[in-house]
């Protein structure tokens, strides 16, 4: 069966991990410590999408890709509290531009897990400030760019960025702190009303965010085990999105695994046979899942990524049938799921990992693998 009519079919990516040259933001400075990053690499250069910006775009035609999700870096808008770079709103605006010239939808994310070094160098989003800095930041997104943009993701896995960067201290800034991550999670729920609120007043062009939704299931059946992933259901899912659900216009779903949960430590298990090159298992049928359980917020759903680390594409052509089949069968249960957005176009800069974990249709160096191919023909199959 075809998808439905304007069903967007398109790539993922974020600004630290393809342009480089993020030199104001925290995670530049995060990554020269010694330890912080896996291959002991940087992003300096990363995929240099900001100089190769057209050539990717050319990619995603050459794969009959109607959208393309990435991210504007703050740090380069705002290097500095209140000095606006106009050149790097251009240098975006020109992306749009070129994307609208070759009908290409595009959904922009305004916060990809980085922040402008003047932000962190005051507490980030610890400190209340920071909501309101957000918040004009991104107004003046949406007054500047707000013609261009076809979609607006305010904060990309708020969950993410609470376990990683407070919970576990993997990413910057490197807190551990249970109780900091609880109380993170509940000031991006705000810095997203705001955004939301700011960018309304501009445009109407619909505002949403995307939320990491992995499938959780206890390691062992006993009544420990069943009820700690109850909880962390709950708090990974249901606390991050309820507080909002008034104010997106379209949820937007990242999902990648299952995860066994354990209340004993190691609490985190991947026993699937088949797993990423990052030791992930591969559960594609967990995608029709979270949509269905996501229903119940009543709002338009796009899968906005979903991808494999796969160096040697063993696994990404199974994992890409799996999709369309999985999200096929989502709408065919009556799910209103519009687009679907792969992580991610080329291999990049993927945070702790360094340029050790390979999610793209092409390498770093803009090479195709068989996957990007059979990633179009999928699309040119079930469009209409």
């Amino acid at each position: 069966m075809k998808y439905p009519k304007n069903f967007l079919f398109g790539s993922s990516t974020a600004a630290h991990q393809i342009e480089g040259g993020n030199f104001n933001s925290d995670w530049h400075q995060w990554e020269k410590v010694p330890g912080n990053i896996a291959d002991g690499a940087n992003s300096d250069v990363a995929a240099d999408s900001w100089n190769l910006w057209r050539k990717d775009i050319q990619l995603l035609k050459k794969t009959s890709q109607n959208a393309y999700r990435f991210s504007i870096e703050w740090a380069k808008i705002e290097p500095q509290k209140g000095v606006f770079d106009y050149n790097a709103i251009n240098h975006y605006r020109e992306i749009l531009l070129e994307l609208r010239e070759n009908n290409i939808k595009s959904m922009v994310t305004l916060f990809h897990f980085v922040l402008p070094k003047w932000i962190s160098d005051i507490g980030g989003f610890m400190n209340k400030k920071t909501v309101d800095h957000f918040g004009s930041y991104c107004e003046l997104m949406a007054k500047e760019l707000g013609e261009l943009v076809d979609f607006w993701v305010t904060i990309n896995e708020p969950q993410t960025y609470a376990l990683c960067g407070y919970v576990q201290g993997m990413w910057c800034p490197g807190k551990k702190n249970f109780f900091a991550g609880l109380k993170i999670g509940g000031i991006l729920n705000k810095a997203h009303i705001i955004a939301y609120k700011k960018i309304r007043s501009v445009v109407t062009t619909p505002v949403g965010i995307s939320e990491n939704i992995a499938i959780f299931e206890p390691l062992y059946d006993n009544i420990v085990d069943r009820l700690f992933t109850r909880y962390i259901n709950h708090l990974a899912t249901f606390s991050f999105i309820a507080p909002i659900s008034k104010y997106i216009d379209f949820l937007g779903i990242n999902y990648y695994y299952k995860v066994n949960l354990q209340y004993k430590k190691p609490q985190f298990h991947f026993i699937s046979k088949k797993k990423t090159d990052m030791g992930w298992s591969i559960h594609q049928e967990g995608l029709y899942d979270v949509i269905m359980k996501n229903l119940i917020w009543r709002k338009p759903i796009y899968i906005t990524e979903n991808g494999v680390a796969d160096e040697n594409d063993r696994h990404r052509a199974k994992f890409l049938k799996d999709a369309f089949y999985y999200v096929q069968k989502a709408i065919q249960k009556g799910a209103d799921v519009r687009g679907y957005f792969h992580w991610t176009l080329m291999d990049n800069f993927e945070w702790a990992e360094g340029y050790n974990a390979k999610f793209g249709l092409f390498t770093i160096d803009r090479a195709p693998r068989a996957s990007a191919y059979l990633y179009r023909d999928l699309i040119n199959k079930y469009s209409c």
